[in-house]
């Protein structure tokens, strides 16, 4: 359709709430849209000059479609949903949707600190949401350290007296409950000094170690004046290190924007009880649409993942009155509670805000500068290869066999020029396993009928001519024969000597910077296909063992094995561990340690 055509259409829209969604000419979804009045905001597209990012979007609309609801509220997350499915090429995407980790204190008699994705209506407590595992982790190792919380996976008080305290206990890294001179309300008392700790109460926490230590030392008890000591040191230490910006009592988050031709992101710093407490940067590419609305739906889905809104958000990013309005909607509908969202004009919270507008520029400077080198491999590779775009995602297969019996393709990708190995997928080959082209058909196949999934923009086959040529014909089938795809060749060292378009081959010997990276893509596809297909070997031979065992089926034995993660691990496990898995029998467990009884003696 025309401009003027698309625009009469979307005259024709009533003034209603709804997401409209648009497409190019080969009729994938480009773009999705929500808004209160569906004729205004659609019709303001085509009836508009536009620069930048949206004009090249609106160049690209060839046909829309709109979904009409009841309210905006309703546009705002039927949006999210078709951008979650479709992962349109100009709105701004989480890629990793995989949640956010909490640390957990669980309410036993003894408690545990644990790492979890998901807060339950129970009496624990929970701190969190970090920006990353590796932060969870590393705040969690934090507060073993300093109060000593066991790090093993003994089960309390189950365990106590079994055995000897390890050695953490010796240097005292551990409280060792295991040894039975630690009392439960010793315990507790552990981890309340540790709740404080992770809940930021440091000057609280820093008084009352104090007094204990006072105490302690009046009282001539030395060793453990210095223990109280130590965890004072700690969390003097820790506490330095956070960057005050409020009272002791203020909670909120600070949204950075920065925006230029390449690109944009969003900075977000997390202030808890007045201290920056952990940050989390969002980069997206020049193509993505950021502005008041796609803010807000990119807000929604975030904090929709982290499980947690504050009851403040502020931001020095002009953000429109109907999307601060639709989005405290939606924070109170999905928490129950009041969020304020704050564009900051002045005082404090203004110079934090831009503070964190700063951090947002400077992080994707900085990130830019980091990733030159590897968009220049991509230019040159694009120009070596006559693309017609740079390959900011390329995806490599390789298929990897023991046998007859255990075939598995495996698939790595590199996104402007570093691995992904978050997006590495794993294919178990089960109708040509005794066939690599056959098998290379059903991998791709299989990958490419998964619509959601971002497409590649370079596609490396580890093999030569005729497996190019089983992609070409995949992808002609989905549709996607626009995607070029080239073969690696190995000469007779099995190192990387070439590339094949499936008609000509195309050397690198010539070119030192292409030759190391399409090695290393070789290499790292090869190692992971392999890697997955021994895992599979070595699982499914576990499990055989265990079906000899008298009482135990294909079934039973892939639970036992899920259950304990490895063959050892069912081989040292008790029979009240074996009895946890969901369906055993105790006389199918008495089986099992009579097998590996027999194999000990």
């Amino acid at each position: 359709m025309t401009k003027e055509q698309l625009l009469e259409k979307a005259r024709l829209l009533p003034p209603t709430p709804g997401v409209y969604i648009m497409r190019n000419t080969a009729g994938k979804v480009i773009y999705v849209g929500k808004s209160k009045a569906l004729c205004n905001r659609v019709s303001s597209y085509f009836a508009q000059t536009h620069t930048g990012k949206t004009a090249r979007m609106v160049a690209s609309v060839h046909d829309f479609e709109v979904y009409h609801t009841a309210t905006e509220l309703e546009a705002l997350l039927l949006e999210n949903s078709f951008i979650k499915q479709y992962m349109p090429r100009y709105n701004i995407k989480l890629k990793d949707s995989s949640g956010y980790p909490y640390l957990k204190i669980t309410d036993e008699e003894y408690p545990r600190l644990t790492t979890v994705y998901k807060r339950e209506d129970d009496r624990s407590r929970y701190f969190g949401p970090f920006s990353s595992y590796v932060v969870a982790r590393n705040i969690a190792d934090t507060a073993r350290r300093t109060f000593g919380i066991p790090t093993c996976n003994r089960v309390f008080p189950r365990d106590i007296g079994k055995s000897r305290p390890c050695l953490n206990a010796q240097i005292g890294l551990c409280v060792a409950p295991c040894s039975g001179k630690v009392t439960a309300q010793e315990y507790k008392e552990v981890f309340a000094n540790a709740s404080r700790f992770l809940g930021g109460e440091y000057t609280f926490l820093i008084k009352e170690l104090t007094e204990k230590m006072n105490t302690a030392a009046e009282d001539m008890y030395y060793e453990r004046a210095a223990k109280y000591r130590d965890q004072i040191n700690a969390v003097k230490k820790l506490g330095d290190k956070q960057h005050i910006v409020g009272a002791p009592d203020f909670d909120g988050d600070f949204i950075g924007v920065y925006r230029d031709d390449l690109g944009s992101a969003v900075n977000l710093f997390f202030v808890r009880r007045g201290a920056v407490a952990d940050r989390e940067c969002l980069y997206f590419g020049a193509d993505e649409i950021l502005d008041s609305g796609t803010l807000v739906s990119l807000l929604q889905r975030l904090y929709t993942l982290r499980g947690y809104i504050p009851a403040d958000i502020y931001t020095a990013f002009e953000v429109e009155k109907e999307d601060i309005d639709l989005f405290e909607a939606w924070a109170k509908d999905f928490t129950g509670l009041k969020t304020v969202f704050h564009v900051t004009r002045r005082g404090d919270k203004k110079i934090l805000a831009e503070m964190a507008s700063t951090n947002a520029k400077e992080l994707l400077l900085h990130k830019r500068k980091s990733e030159e080198k590897d968009v220049g491999v991509l230019a040159n590779l694009a120009s070596f290869l006559c693309l017609e775009t740079v390959p900011e995602r390329i995806e490599a297969y390789d298929i990897s066999n023991s046998g007859e019996e255990y075939t598995t393709a495996g698939m790595t990708v590199v996104i402007k020029g570093r691995f992904a190995k978050k997006q590495y997928r794993t294919f178990n080959i089960r109708e040509h396993a005794q066939n690599d082209y056959g098998a290379t058909e059903e991998a791709l196949s299989r990958r490419f009928s998964h619509t959601e999934w971002e497409l590649p923009d370079l596609i490396l086959m580890d093999g030569g001519v005729q497996h190019v040529a089983v992609a070409k014909r995949v992808l002609a089938e989905k549709g996607l024969s626009y995607i070029p795809v080239f073969g690696m060749i190995k000469d007779e060292h099995h190192k990387t000597r070439s590339l094949t378009d499936g008609v000509n081959e195309i050397g690198l010997t010539t070119r030192q910077d292409l030759f190391v990276f399409i090695y290393r893509i070789q290499e790292e596809v090869h190692r992971f296909s392999l890697d997955r297909m021994d895992k599979k070997r070595r699982k499914s031979v576990s499990t055989s063992s265990l079906t000899a065992i008298k009482g135990v089926g294909e079934k039973t034995a892939a639970a036992i094995l899920g259950h304990f993660g490895s063959f050892k691990a069912v081989k040292q496990a008790t029979k009240e561990e074996l009895l946890k898995v969901k369906g055993l029998s105790e006389k199918t467990a008495d089986s099992i340690i009579s097998y590996f009884e027999g194999d000990k003696k």
